[in-house]
């Protein structure tokens, strides 16, 4: 029993021994291979993106605007708020009764446009002076009447010789004080209001009881002296505001009405008194302040500036230490139909806030851009110059800027010649970042399109 366990240990050695040395022969089958270090990389990396190539539809649906860019002068200013008022002694033009009476008809409403010398109001007479004005007038026109009889006689007697002459004289004197006081009795009616078919109305006995209230005719200055257009059609008021109210009783001189006429109003600015000799240049030397009416951007981008010469300056007001200064602003209206009625459009309105560019001074030989032409990163800025339908973005230097422009100094790209673009610059931008997030090639190999706010649409092929 001994020896079967001593030759069973030495089986079990001689076993195992021999699995020891067929594993060692055959280690190179699971063993890995030592990795070696990655060698140091000696290429340049990849370049940056700069520029984006945009489709016609997204260049259509930003309505991007390139120009040529032109060295011109800079005009540096000074923003000064000012606000749109009426021209006094223009506009608003008051209508007011000139009699006592009752308003029987108001023919217009507030808001419609009406034509000079169109009816407004009809006003029953209440006046007792007015109506013994008439009575008078209808019997001084038949005196006259008389008086003009007898004159007539009594010089064919003077004439035959049977009477004489000093009776002659006495019967023109009556003649000329009767005409007077028709005369002054006719101009009396057209005071209160009546016209001249009233007028005769009353001279030939028929008591006027009513008149009605016109529009006052559009006058117009020439060579100082004031004039009638001889197209009234071609110019309406505008009804601002109705004082008054049917059945209501007036007097005489009392407010009825106001008309607006904003064929021309003015542009009041505020400065301060330390401005004044800013604006006195400007005003002595005729230079035109830019007004902006502070209306939001569009995608075209600005219209061009409005300019105007100051009129004239006020004085300092010693509260505030400002002081007004005005220009003239030419106005138009639209006119459409509404019910019936017609009413204007304006293009202006009194009330209106807007911002004066004042100049003082110019940089010269730089590029002029909109704001919206550029676009800022930290404290770099860069506008975008078009070859075809590529945008590249260019670092750019501003010497000088306001709320609307800047002043771009030459150079990295942009000179006289290039197209650059005006407006829209932050989105283009936007595009531009969307390409480089997807590395160089602006789609990372994949099928698809951009869209105009710098997406990318994935299709499948």
């Amino acid at each position: 029993m001994r020896w079967r366990l001593i030759l069973r240990s030495l089986a079990m050695l001689l076993l195992l021994a021999g699995l020891g040395a067929g594993a060692w022969t055959q280690r190179h089958r699971w063993e890995q291979p030592a990795i070696p270090d990655a060698a140091p990389h000696t290429g340049s990396p990849p370049p940056e993106i700069l520029s984006v190539k945009l489709s016609d539809e997204a260049v259509q649906g930003l309505a991007l605007r390139s120009q040529e860019a032109k060295l011109e002068d800079y005009p540096r200013v000074i923003e000064v708020p000012g606000v749109i008022i009426d021209s006094p002694g223009r506009s608003p033009r008051a209508v007011s009764s000139p009699v006592a009476g009752v308003i029987t008809r108001i023919f217009v409403s507030p808001g419609e446009a009406i034509r000079p010398g169109s009816a407004l109001f009809t006003i029953q007479l209440a006046s007792e002076f007015v109506q013994s004005t008439q009575t008078d007038l209808a019997r001084f026109a038949k005196d006259l009447i008389a008086a003009n009889i007898r004159r007539d006689q009594t010089a064919k007697l003077v004439a035959a010789g049977t009477k004489a002459g000093i009776e002659l004289v006495e019967d023109e004197n009556q003649v000329r004080r009767l005409t007077t006081q028709v005369e002054g009795h006719r101009r009396q009616l057209a005071v209160f209001g009546l016209d001249a078919k009233d007028v005769k109305r009353a001279e030939a006995g028929d008591a006027v009881t009513e008149i009605t209230i016109s529009a006052p005719l559009s006058e117009v200055t020439a060579g100082g002296m004031s004039l009638i257009p001889s197209d009234p059609s071609a110019f309406a008021y505008e009804l601002e505001s109705l004082a008054v109210a049917p059945g209501q009783g007036v007097t005489g001189g009392q407010l009825l009405a106001r008309l607006a006429d904003y064929r021309e109003l003015l542009i009041e600015g505020r400065a301060f008194e330390t401005e004044s000799s800013l604006v006195a240049d400007a005003t002595g030397e005729g230079k035109p302040v830019g007004v902006d009416f502070l209306e939001p951007a569009t995608k075209s981008g600005p219209d061009a500036e409005l300019k105007l010469v100051i009129r004239s300056i006020g004085k300092t007001d010693p509260a505030s230490r400002t002081f007004p200064f005005y220009a003239a602003l030419t106005n138009d209206a639209k006119p459409y139909e509404r019910g019936g009625k017609t009413y204007l459009a304006w293009r202006y309105r009194a009330g209106r806030q807007v911002r004066l560019r004042v100049p003082m001074g110019t940089i010269p030989k730089v590029f002029v851009l909109p704001a919206a032409a550029v676009v800022r990163e930290g404290a770099d800025t860069y506008v975008f110059r078009q070859n075809g339908d590529t945008f590249a973005r260019k670092a750019v230097v501003i010497v000088a800027e306001d709320r609307l422009n800047v002043a771009i100094a030459p150079g990295n790209g942009i000179e006289a010649g290039v197209y650059v673009l005006r407006n829209n610059a932050a989105a283009v931008n936007r595009a531009l970042k969307a390409v480089q997030a997807r590395g160089f090639g602006g789609t990372g190999g994949k099928k698809g399109h951009w869209h105009a706010d710098g997406s990318f649409h994935e299709t499948d092929d």
